[in-house]
């Protein structure tokens, strides 16, 4: 029986970490393939899909903000800064949507940062910041405005985490302590019930951590 749940976890596990990377990986390969046909706007959409597509160690959603990064600088050398702007907003949007109890890609974050609050300041139309405040003060007025997030609360991230694993981990232990061995033997409703109970709480502290995050 703990070989059978081992080895339906270690299958879901397999499932997910593999449909993520299919994810990640195909939305590169679609960037790099609108990049190479100058379709420059289209490619910064899939770029910014990889790195939705983020699991710790694998490698392409850094690939894609490398990507991201010359499509951005590329833009500011055409004299073309709405196009820029969207490139660092892509980026930067694309790893704090990933974020939990961490944040990866920070140094992605302070350099699609750099770009932004660069681009803005460059705007001699720009109502905001504004215009009549010195240089120091129109700068210090973007970098609070882009460092103004709202990070998850890491409490909430954790009962997040642990409503997952109890609506997982209940929902294979019903099937496996329910549905016996032999095919003969009567269904166990008993252990089921109790199983599938846990289970849906666990999804009701889920969307309880995922609602207050």
């Amino acid at each position: 029986m703990r070989r059978r749940l081992l080895a339906l976890a270690a299958f879901c596990a397999i499932v997910v970490v593999g449909r993520v990377a299919f994810d990640a990986s195909r939305n590169f390969q679609d960037g790099f393939r609108f990049e190479a046909a100058g379709e420059y706007h289209e490619a910064a959409v899939r770029y910014g899909r990889a790195i939705h597509a983020y699991l710790p160690l694998l490698p392409v959603p850094h690939r894609a903000s490398e990507r991201l990064v010359e499509l951005a600088e590329e833009a500011e050398r055409r004299g073309d800064p709405a196009e820029a702007r969207f490139c660092w907003e892509e980026l930067r949007s694309g790893w704090l949507a990933v974020r939990s109890a961490w944040q990866p890609g920070g140094r992605w974050i302070e350099r699609a940062d750099d770009g932004i609050a660069a681009i803005l300041l460059a705007d001699p139309a720009a109502a905001w910041p504004d215009p009549s405040l010195a240089a120091p003060q129109r700068e210090a007025t973007v970098r609070a405005a882009l460092d103004a997030r709202e990070d998850p609360k890491t409490s909430w991230v954790l009962v997040m985490g642990l409503g997952w694993a109890l609506w997982l981990g209940a929902a294979v232990a019903a099937v496996a302590r329910g549905i016996p061995a032999d095919d003969d033997a009567p269904l166990r409703w008993p252990e089921i019930r109790r199983w599938a109970l846990i289970s849906v709480a666990g999804y009701a502290v889920w969307l309880l951590g995922l609602a207050l995050a």
